[in-house]
């Protein structure tokens, strides 16, 4: 993780021990159509972001006290996003890679096989695809 980031595999251990932390997706809504993260907050500020706009969150009210994780295509949007969160007091960091890293994290699953002497691991991935 670097300065500000969070990355997708911390962010699901996160998320699969209900944490309490908002997830903010700043893409446009189609690209969130196609897929999401689970629980995840839609803020459409993409092009906003895309154009420098300094203001591009400020319509957004977040819960306070909890971490705030903003999420793009591939974290330079949300990375602005965070910054700007930041500013405004949030605890706010950016899914480093964006929904392109979270598409990597897989976890696992034990299938429980009674009076079996083979082990099965269901791997899963979090995202689309």
């Amino acid at each position: 993780m670097t300065e500000g980031n969070i990355g997708a595999t911390t962010l699901r251990e996160m998320l699969e021990r209900g944490e309490r932390v908002t997830v903010v997706d700043v893409r446009k809504g189609e690209d969130r159509a196609e897929w999401a993260i689970p629980g995840s907050v839609h803020y459409d500020a993409y092009d906003a972001l895309s154009a420098g706009d300094e203001r591009a969150m400020e319509g957004l009210d977040l819960p306070e006290g909890a971490p705030v994780v903003t999420v793009c295509g591939r974290g330079r949007s949300s990375a602005a996003a965070a910054e700007q969160l930041r500013r405004r007091g949030y605890e706010a960091l950016s899914l480093e890679g964006g929904m392109k890293a979270w598409s990597l994290a897989w976890n696992t699953a034990d299938v429980p096989l009674t009076g079996a002497r083979a082990e099965v691991v269901q791997l899963r991935r979090t995202g689309k695809g």
